[in-house]
């Protein structure tokens, strides 16, 4: 994540690799690489708490929505509070 990049961006692809390294301290303690067609996004990261989620698990006030638009969602939190946020959304 750069650091001060506040905001929203699309990028349409999928999961193509997730790997963690437990023992492993610093940025290179877990990547996670997207593939799409105008290219990849690689994220380095480490210190980080990952949530995944199906659309069932949501608040009873947007289950609905949730359903009909995702399929699941992986959340990662940084250290600094930032949240990086990915979503497979249905066609």
């Amino acid at each position: 994540m750069i650091p001060g990049l506040i905001g929203r961006w699309v990028f349409r692809g999928r999961v193509a690799q997730v790997e963690f390294s437990p023992g492993t301290k610093g940025a290179k303690a877990g990547i996670v690489v997207f593939e799409g067609s105008s290219g990849n996004l690689s994220l380095s990261i480490g210190g980080c708490a990952f949530v995944y989620e199906e659309p069932r698990e949501a608040q009873p006030d947007v289950l609905e929505e949730a359903e009909a638009i995702t399929i699941s969602s992986l959340s990662i939190f940084f250290p600094s509070n930032e949240a990086f946020l990915a979503y497979e959304l249905r066609e």
